[in-house]
């Protein structure tokens, strides 16, 4: 016969977790446009239409590769292959936070 294995029982029932208050949300509406929010992080944005070329802020660059829509906030870099598909995504991967911290910090987490 096999020993048992200790296991360990989280401290609160399913049920007592499920009751709990919910920390709080995110607000995609308080997310700050595409436009200010990549003028700001990434500065001078160049081309016509809606996806404009800048330095891309993960890699060495020297000649601009990154693509932003200001429409949605979509974003790629055609050298190194980042993507995502708004601005929550880039400032996520820029600063390394959280998603709750990245939310906070642009403003559009609501509390409870």
């Amino acid at each position: 016969m096999m020993p048992r294995r200790n296991v360990v029982t989280p401290t609160k029932s399913r049920a007592a977790l499920l009751s709990q208050k919910p920390l709080g949300r995110l607000d995609r509406s308080l997310l700050p446009p595409p436009a200010e929010y990549y003028a700001r992080e990434l500065g001078t944005l160049k081309g016509a239409g809606p996806w404009k070329t800048a330095l891309c802020p993960f890699h060495t660059d020297t000649s601009p590769s990154l693509r932003v829509k200001l429409e949605t906030g979509a974003w790629h870099c055609f050298v190194c292959g980042e993507g995502g598909g708004d601005v929550l995504a880039f400032h996520r991967r820029k600063t390394g936070q959280s998603f709750i911290d990245a939310c906070k910090s642009l403003g559009c987490w609501v509390e409870g």
